[in-house]
């Protein structure tokens, strides 16, 4: 696709267009009015003679033609983006705001804890945190590093594995004395399981447990489901039945002894959670928490400040 020589001016709109998916919250984002950032998409599709969003009162979307821009454009903005940070910050003290996708779990035990330390230590950072269990577009979506599971499938991207995330089982000393404890697990057909629905997909998670060395997955049932983890540890801990949760949900509990591990033995291998970016030549706003990050969950091996 050949681009007008004069297009650059007009792309800011379209990216934040795409990234918000509205252009009221474009505008604020660049700083500008809606009606700015409308006429610059208007102009923009009228130079391309392309059609790259459907509008309706509330929302705009990427048409196919649209998407195509913003993969070709967006990592090479990113990457114009991270050089000018560079040469802007070469004798200066890291600056900007680093935006970052982290699955909930991780985001509010382990790494909101840190959070006081990073701005501390870089006071010209603002750190965007987005707690969301997906997998996100990262560069599409306008994010620095991305934490999760799953990671974005774009093969561009540098990803790391980070921390191992441990599924437990566990469930309060009232409810095992009252129920007993399993002792394998086909016992669990016979507990109130507590279940998670996946919030993607809207399917209920199957618990994964490993016996003979083998992985098995188990279709369980119980009278509580929900989304969100925090519930269902929450109603563990008032005795309601059996959960499955990443350890960094139940590991205080545990040393309380306000849970008990359940079936420990048939626990799972840990899950790798991923550090991903977009590439090595970072900014140094998004180098400096890259670095922070691995100083307490990665590898002693962090990205080096050149």
């Amino acid at each position: 696709m050949s681009l007008p020589f004069d297009v650059h001016r007009l792309l800011p709109a379209f990216l934040s267009a795409a990234q918000c998916e509205n252009f009221s919250a474009a505008a604020r984002q660049l700083g500008v009015t809606p009606a700015a950032v409308s006429k610059n998409i208007r102009v923009l599709e009228e130079k391309l003679a392309l059609r790259l969003f459907q509008r309706n009162t509330h929302s705009v979307v990427l048409t196919n033609e649209g998407k195509a821009l913003l993969a070709r454009v967006a990592p090479l903005w990113q990457a114009l983006s991270n050089t000018l940070d560079t040469v802007r910050s070469d004798d200066k003290q890291p600056s900007g705001t680093v935006r970052v996708s982290v699955i909930p779990g991780f985001g509010r035990q382990l790494l909101m804890p840190l959070i006081p330390e990073f701005m501390a230590r870089y006071p010209l950072i603002d750190v965007d945190l987005s707690l969301e269990a997906r997998v996100v577009n990262l560069v599409g979506e306008g994010f620095d590093v991305g934490i999760g599971t799953r990671i974005d499938p774009d093969s561009r991207l540098i990803a790391r594995q980070f921390y191992p995330m441990q599924m437990v089982l566990a469930a309060s000393p009232a409810y095992l004395a009252r129920n007993g404890s399993p002792s394998n697990p086909q016992d669990l057909y016979q507990h109130q399981c507590l279940l998670h629905r996946n919030p993607s997909n809207g399917r209920i998670v199957k618990w994964r447990l490993q016996q003979n060395d083998e992985e098995q997955s188990l279709e369980l049932s119980g009278r509580l489901i929900s989304s969100q983890p925090d519930i269902l540890l929450h109603a563990a801990l008032a005795d309601m039945g059996i959960t499955s949760v990443a350890q960094w949900h139940a590991a205080s509990h545990f040393a309380d002894g306000s849970l008990m591990p359940v079936l420990v033995s048939y626990w799972p291998a840990p899950t790798p959670v991923w550090l991903y970016y977009a590439s090595a030549n970072l900014p140094p706003r998004v180098r400096v928490w890259v670095d922070f990050l691995l100083k307490y969950f990665g590898p002693h091996h962090a990205l080096s400040a050149q």
